[in-house]
């Protein structure tokens, strides 16, 4: 058995026990999580370094932009298209891709400018680009603490499996490592006012505003040729994973579209060279498919039909894991690289960003209801 761990497969009888142990999996989860939630704050703000009980909750996407795509003050999650019974669908848009790892402070300050919907209106300035960055791994930092804690609190109560959370302590203490060393990067650029930093190799102004919104840092296995990225089987700490930021803005009346790296990571050139010869419907069609095949953080609107929500393709595409059932492991990137080959797949889920939230001639549910 050669395949990977997809959470949009789950079947019958693994769901109907999942619905079974709801509730008594729900009281453990909060039990835990809020315990893990305290064994994960820092004791210092991580921008300022001054010592506080009162950490922001800072949101990875603006909360301005999540607005503009809220449907009475809330959006779909991921779950709405995986559909695990002990997640929810929605969420409200202030609790949306939250993390708590600076003060208020540092939070009103910091990110000022990105945050602007005004500074759209020509391309973002290179401090805005290093905002994001660092946005982007302030949250990946507070993630990776949250789940350390949870790791470790769930060992201690485990009767079996303790080898699993040992697995993903170690994975996660070098994903740690390697955000805080992101952090301090994007924040020196903006002390120091660099400009080159960072490389925008594609912005996009659309003339409409998308269903869809997302903010963060992915790590591709594959640039669209099938050559690797990133090989997610190399376990010398020596080994650096390098990502790329990719940022989806609903605004009032348009929509921003944003792929940069960091200058440092040259792994991404052919991805990049590749990437601006494709026409618009190809880029936006790739970008789609990575973000819904890599991320976890997407937001949607809750106006979208059930023809697009409940596509099969995307639900797979949407369940995607890097964990595998193999026998073999050197057919591991060969498995990983059929799942998540972006120019074979990209044109075979809806693509969201190719929709219009403010299309009045939208479809129509069976109620009625205005629909996109």
């Amino acid at each position: 058995m050669n395949k990977l761990f997809n959470l949009g497969e789950i079947k019958g009888s693994e769901r109907a026990l999942m619905e079974q142990r709801k509730i008594e999996f729900n009281k453990l989860r909060s039990k835990v999580a809020k315990k893990s939630r305290k064994d994960s704050k820092p004791k210092k703000c991580l921008y300022c370094g001054k010592e506080t009980s009162k950490f922001c909750n800072s949101h990875s996407m603006p909360a301005s932009f999540l607005r503009n795509i809220a449907v009475d003050g809330k959006v779909y999650t991921t779950n709405k298209l995986i559909d695990l019974p002990l997640l929810g669908t929605d969420e409200g848009v202030n609790k949306s891709g939250t993390f708590q790892v600076i003060c208020r402070s540092c939070d009103s300050k910091i990110f000022q400018e990105y945050e602007n919907p005004s500074n759209y209106d020509t391309k973002p300035t290179a401090q805005m680009i290093a905002q994001i960055a660092m946005k982007n791994h302030l949250r990946n930092i507070g993630k990776r603490r949250h789940e350390l804690a949870l790791f470790n609190n769930y060992k201690d109560i485990a009767t079996s499996s303790t080898g699993f959370f040992d697995a993903m302590l170690e994975v996660d203490n070098l994903d740690l490592r390697e955000y805080i060393c992101g952090f301090k990067r994007a924040k020196k650029v903006i002390e120091k006012g660099w400009k080159d930093e960072f490389y925008l190799f594609y912005y996009e102004k659309l003339d409409y505003v998308v269903p869809v919104a997302f903010q963060g840092e992915i790590s591709l296995h594959f640039d669209l040729s099938g050559n690797i990225i990133n090989d997610v089987y190399n376990k010398s700490k020596k080994y650096i994973i390098q990502t790329i930021h990719i940022a989806i803005f609903p605004l009032e009346s348009t929509s921003i579209i944003m792929l940069f790296i960091d200058k440092n990571n040259k792994r991404y050139r052919r991805f990049y060279q590749d990437f601006n010869k494709l026409d618009l419907e190809q880029k936006l069609g790739a970008i789609n498919f990575i973000i819904f095949s890599y991320a976890e953080d997407i937001f949607m609107n809750k106006n979208v039909h059930d023809t697009f929500l409940k596509d099969k393709n995307l639900q797979k595409v949407a369940g995607l894991t890097s964990f595998q059932l193999f026998d073999f492991l050197s057919e591991g990137n060969h498995v990983l690289k059929n799942s998540f080959d972006v120019v074979s797949r990209m044109m075979t889920i809806p693509n969201f960003l190719m929709l219009d939230i403010s299309d009045n001639e939208s479809t129509s549910n069976s109620t009625g209801e205005n629909k996109i």
